[in-house]
């Protein structure tokens, strides 16, 4: 380990991130993350002046591979390659990305420009064994890497985490403004159960976000709320997402949820990053049940947590009701984010697959 830490901090490491700021969630808790804590000042001015090119899932791809003449790594942590969209869903959404310049009118769609690029890459990082499957359809050096939560760890045990006391019992969720959709899923059971019982919601989001492709449109959260909550918006409190919020809010609440759309392809191969900071945040945790979440939950030996259907309503009577049971499952999560998934574990991993990948293209010259 020493020999592969001294060598990664003499490696120029160029990237092009998600925000120029590296303060995207998929930049700092990635490999603008490992390069903070390894003190590694990333080439992000001029990515290509560097060893090896990292490329986020908001670059061009092909314009930067055709550049490069060093080994390039796609860090990809969405679940693309396994959704299949139908032709005028993929070609719409190349035309989108094209328009911000993360793609090419050339490719049509934007699945032929993620698989060209997956072929011709030196290696692949992908965010669950899920999306390893996927990914070695196209390339045999791909690389699993999970998201990095020691911010969270960090604030909770240094920060201001004195809980606000209210008389409501709170849900919680956090996430991106355009993920509200998933609510839809069970929306009709939780309006009926945080009006019956006279619940609480906090969600950690932005209180406007952008309607299509990241960057066109604008959507208010609290209209999405009161469609989806004809019943209970009154009790849902929208939270300007901050990292200081996400600590604070969750501190306040009873457990968490993490709802996901079983007919949309894209989320269910999304990775179980969103369940382990849940985790991290201290939470028990109720989500849908995607391929990486059952397979975490089973691990962490939590299976009951993983819910379809009908299933929604009698979990959340269980949560409910049930303070001894959330008990059980925090000191599971802990145990489980413990083993599999510390911070320097994570650390460790981004040095092998970097350190390795400027190797193999070396002895390949």
């Amino acid at each position: 380990m020493t020999n592969s830490l001294s060598l990664s901090k003499r490696m120029r490491v160029g990237y092009v991130p998600y925000t120029a700021s590296l303060d995207h969630p998929a930049d700092r808790r990635r490999i603008a993350g490992w390069a903070k804590c390894r003190s590694i000042e990333l080439v992000v001015d001029r990515p290509l002046d560097s060893d090896i090119l990292v490329l986020s899932n908001s670059s061009n791809f092909d314009y930067w591979i055709k550049r490069a003449s060093q080994p390039v790594i796609l860090d990809l942590v969405d679940g693309y390659l396994g959704e299949n969209p139908s032709l005028l869903k993929d070609i719409s959404r190349n035309v989108l990305r094209t328009f911000n310049r993360t793609s090419s009118m050339k490719w049509i769609s934007y699945t032929r420009h993620l698989r060209s690029a997956c072929q011709r890459s030196s290696a692949i990082i992908v965010a669950s064994p899920e999306q390893r499957e996927l990914a070695l359809q196209f390339n045999s050096n791909v690389f699993v890497i999970s998201d990095d939560h020691v911010e969270i760890d960090l604030l909770k045990e240094h920060g201001n985490n004195e809980v606000d006391h209210d008389h409501r019992t709170f849900i919680f969720w956090e996430g991106f403004g355009f993920t509200l959709k998933h609510f839809n899923a069970i929306a009709k059971v939780l309006d009926t159960f945080l009006n019956n019982n006279n619940l609480g919601m906090f969600l950690v989001t932005s209180k406007v976000f952008p309607r299509w492709g990241g960057f066109l449109g604008k959507v208010k959260t609290s209209k999405i709320i009161r469609k989806y909550f004809p019943r209970s918006h009154d009790q849902i409190e929208i939270v300007e997402w901050s990292l200081d919020n996400l600590v604070k809010y969750a501190n306040r609440s009873k457990f968490a949820i993490i709802p996901v759309n079983l007919n949309d392809r894209f989320a269910i191969f999304k990775s179980e990053n969103k369940l382990l900071s849940m985790w991290h945040l201290g939470l028990a945790t109720l989500c849908s049940d995607i391929p990486a979440y059952r397979r975490v939950a089973s691990q962490a030996y939590q299976d009951d947590i993983c819910l379809s259907g009908a299933d929604w309503e009698s979990a959340l009577e269980r949560f409910f009701s049930d303070s001894r049971l959330l008990r059980g499952m925090q000191k599971r999560s802990k145990e489980f984010l413990n083993a599999n998934h510390s911070h320097e574990q994570i650390l460790s991993k981004w040095d092998l697959v970097l350190l390795n990948t400027l190797e193999d293209f070396e002895h390949s010259i």
